[in-house]
C-alpha cells in the first residue's frame, strides 16, 4: 500500500490507472447527484471491460453506504491518495490470492454486514478487469 501513496497516477500499471479514474468518476457522478453506472459505461466498454461495471458499481455502492469512516478520493489530483492506495491494495490483494487480507482491511472499512457484499463486488470486478488485461497489479514504474 505504502509504494503507491502520494505517487502520480502516471507511473501506474494500467490496470490501477483504470481502477483509479473509474473509483474517481465514480466519486464524481456521485458527488453530481448523476448516476456512476451510466457515466462509466462507455469508459468500460471501450476497455472491453463492460461486464465488470455492475460489480464495480455495487463495489462503490458499498463502500459509499457502508463506511465505517469517510473515504476521501481526490478526484482531480495528479497522485493517489491514501485512502485511493487502500481501495488499489484492496483489488491488488484479490488478484494475487490475498483474500484474507483482503477481508481484514475491509473489516475496517466497511459495516460487519457489508464485509461479505462488498468483499464479492471487489473479487467479480479485480477478477473480471484481469481478464481483459487490466488486472490491477505491482508494476509501479520509478
Amino acid at each position: 500500500m505504502y509504494d503507491l501513496i502520494d505517487r502520480p497516477v502516471s507511473v501506474l500499471s494500467p490496470g490501477d490507472r483504470f481502477l483509479i479514474d473509474a473509483i474517481r468518476l465514480w466519486v464524481a457522478a456521485r458527488s453530481a447527484c448523476q448516476c456512476p453506472a451510466a457515466l462509466l459505461a462507455a469508459r468500460f466498454a471501450q476497455s472491453g471491460a463492460l461486464d465488470a461495471l455492475g460489480d464495480f458499481d455495487g463495489w462503490m455502492t458499498q463502500l459509499s453506504t457502508h463506511a465505517r469512516v469517510p473515504i476521501q478520493i481526490n478526484c482531480k489530483c495528479g497522485l493517489v491518495t491514501d485512502d485511493e492506495s487502500v481501495l488499489l491494495t484492496l483489488a491488488r490483494d484479490l488478484v494475487t490470492g490475498r483474500d484474507a487480507k483482503a477481508r481484514t482491511t475491509l473489516s475496517l472499512l466497511v459495516a460487519e454486514e457489508a464485509i461479505a457484499p462488498t468483499f464479492c463486488a471487489l473479487a467479480r470486478t479485480a477478477a473480471m478487469l484481469g481478464q481483459v488485461g487490466l488486472p490491477p497489479g505491482t508494476n509501479v514504474r520509478t
